[in-house]
């Protein structure tokens, strides 16, 4: 009598096993599914860290040109507004011609 009880608690047990085995392609799909959804959430994550990290440098390297046209408009106004000759010639020593305008300089460098 233990085993007919044993097979009949165990057919309830294989009817169950057995119709999982028949709908396991369901799973491996949603697993795939899932996998390939957080490979590409991580990329975009990685894509846009990227560009805010370019943006970032971008606009750093307009601050700086900013601040270094800044720095040479402050030191052209505090040329004095003397028309002594003596004067004249203190605030064009002074000027760094050089650094005026780069952009000559690459077209003279260029002729």
């Amino acid at each position: 009598m233990t085993q007919d009880q044993d097979n009949k608690i165990s057919t309830p047990i294989q009817n169950l096993v057995e119709s999982t085995q028949q709908n396991s392609s369901v799973g491996p799909l949603v697993g795939s599914v899932i996998i390939i959804l957080v490979i590409i959430l991580g990329g975009l994550y990685f894509l846009s860290s990227l560009i805010s990290t370019k943006k970032a440098e971008i606009q750093t390297e307009q601050e700086l040109e900013e601040q270094s046209e800044t720095i040479l408009i402050e030191e052209t106004v505090k040329q004095s507004s003397s028309d002594d000759v003596a004067d004249i010639e203190t605030d064009l020593e002074a000027t760094n011609v050089n650094t005026v305008d780069p952009k000559v300089d690459e077209l003279l460098n260029q002729l």
